[in-house]
């Protein structure tokens, strides 16, 4: 099975990303082990050998649907996001691999139309960039099947302490949190259980990730450069990165930087259940 995310050479202009994706899979360490963290929870819904029919809501350029679409041949995926230009690329990449079970749409999450049409619905890191996340719970619910999940990620309440290092690089480039573009800082457990709630679903599940190993990742891989690191100094610290990932997967804790819940809704008496 190839690499997450090592599909991404393809658009890579850059000589030295290109091979670095094409060897060493997806080199964005946060993005990847939070996708890890995903796959990992839909395994534990025993989803992977059922005919799935899924919607990635907020599909950004499809990194997550295009991996389970070439590793579910017998899946059905549907990506949404509201940039145009990120689903082309998405599609054009879907094209280029041959993976004619996954397809992408522009569209807003607060205007969905879908009904009772998927058996999976994942949202990563989305809900916080979104003023109005009941509506958009609720769409997403209404877009179940019966006793379909939803399965979504964000940035917890409260957050783990970062490292000093990351306020220092902060200052040194000039960033701010702000540019994230997050409206809220995040959620806790009782946060989405009440939402989800709201909207008819039960809350199955929810867990802190991004504990102290995956928070250490993250801020050293924003500490050494985030999307744009020196070559050599990231070649050096990729499996040290890579080793708090895998750390973070085995050793959960009791608090992190992110949060993944999963809901379902609910079969009501003569309701077809999701596949």
């Amino acid at each position: 099975m190839r690499l997450y995310g090592s599909e991404k050479w393809v658009f890579e202009e850059s000589r030295i990303r290109r091979w670095a994706y094409r060897l060493l899979g997806e080199v964005h360490v946060p993005g990847r082990l939070r996708s890890y963290h995903i796959l990992r929870a839909v395994r534990s819904l025993g989803l992977f050998e059922r005919p799935v029919h899924m919607l990635d809501a907020g599909c950004g350029r499809g990194d997550l649907a295009l991996h389970l679409a070439r590793r579910c041949p017998h899946w059905s995926i549907t990506g949404v996001d509201a940039d145009e230009g990120k689903v082309e690329r998405a599609a054009q990449l879907a094209r280029r691999c041959g993976l004619p079970n996954v397809r992408f749409q522009t569209g807003l999450l607060e205007t969905l139309e879908f009904d009772s049409q998927f058996d999976l619905i994942v949202s990563a890191d989305v809900l916080e960039h979104i003023a109005d996340d009941d509506r958009v719970i609720a769409n997403l619910c209404r877009a179940l099947r019966p006793n379909g999940y939803l399965l979504v990620t964000s940035p917890s309440i409260p957050q783990r302490a970062h490292l000093p290092l990351v306020r220092w690089r902060e200052k040194r480039i000039g960033f701010h949190p702000s540019q994230y573009g997050h409206v809220r800082q995040g959620y806790g457990p009782a946060d989405l259980a009440e939402k989800f709630a709201r909207s008819g679903a039960e809350i199955v599940s929810a867990r802190f990730t991004f504990g102290f190993f995956g928070t250490l990742a993250f801020d050293l891989f924003f500490v050494i450069g985030d999307n744009r690191p020196n070559p050599l100094v990231f070649a050096l610290i990729f499996p040290a990165l890579m080793a708090l990932a895998a750390a973070d997967l085995y050793f959960p804790g009791q608090t992190g930087s992110a949060i993944l819940a999963i809901a379902r809704r609910p079969a009501a008496a003569g309701e077809v259940r999701a596949a």
